[in-house]
């Protein structure tokens, strides 16, 4: 039972796309994405994106309806953790010598269409 929220199919299928909407609409906006879905350890960075000289740690909220609220309310303080925790590890071992930063963008869907929107800079390091 899925709560009417759509099988575990149709949710990974929303939330690749989400991401791919995501990403289209960072690149549109000047952001170069580095990286997709990588893995450092148990964790998960969305995207890796820079804007000028600013690496951004970008996460994808997807949703089909707003009834439960926005996208973004869902990044909560322990998973700011999870995200802050992967990309320390991720910078680890990288001679990165410039700002980072936390994003989020909300990508949520009407008429089988992406909306996107973008929180820059969502959240400090809660390290």
């Amino acid at each position: 039972m899925d709560g009417g929220f759509g099988g575990d199919r149709e949710k990974q299928r929303r939330g690749r796309a989400g991401e791919s909407a995501a990403a289209g609409y960072l690149v549109a906006h000047g952001y170069e994405i580095l990286a997709t879905n990588v893995r450092c350890a148990r964790w998960e960075l969305d995207m890796i994106a820079r804007h000028g000289e600013i690496l951004v740690f970008v996460e994808v909220r997807s949703r089909s309806t707003l009834q439960y609220g926005c996208p973004s309310e869902t990044v909560n303080h322990r998973k700011q953790q999870h995200i802050a925790r992967a990309a320390s590890l991720w910078l680890r071992g990288r001679q990165a010598i410039c700002p980072i930063r936390f994003d989020v963008i909300a990508v949520t869907w009407r008429a089988g269409r992406a909306s996107c929107r973008h929180f820059p800079d969502a959240f400090r390091s809660p390290l």
